[in-house]
């Protein structure tokens, strides 16, 4: 798991969500977020177009954004059973209910 800040020396930090989808796509990685304004639009269109993504997990609203200890939490023990997926184009919440 990398921080997009850290990752790829920081240089999609200010990426629009569909480059980034798309980059993350061609590196097979899922993003976790807590944008789901305009993440779930962008990249939707993405696998309307043909395009698709490599997966994105979302935060839902009830979760603190500032709440680290409890967002690893839900990450990792999702992880447990979600690593084994197909994730192209799935998009997953969490906490899942």
């Amino acid at each position: 798991m990398a921080h997009i800040a850290d990752w790829s020396g920081g240089k999609h930090r200010i990426s629009k969500d569909p480059v980034l989808l798309e980059v993350l796509r061609e590196h097979k990685m899922v993003l976790v977020t807590f944008d789901r304004r305009t993440m779930v639009m962008h990249a939707g269109e993405l696998t309307r177009s043909g395009g698709g993504h490599a997966g994105v997990i979302l935060f839902r609203r009830s979760d603190s954004q500032m709440d680290y200890g409890k967002q690893s939490r839900l990450v990792i023990e999702f992880w447990k059973e979600a690593r084994v997926w197909d994730w192209s184009d799935r998009i997953e919440y969490l906490p899942r209910t």
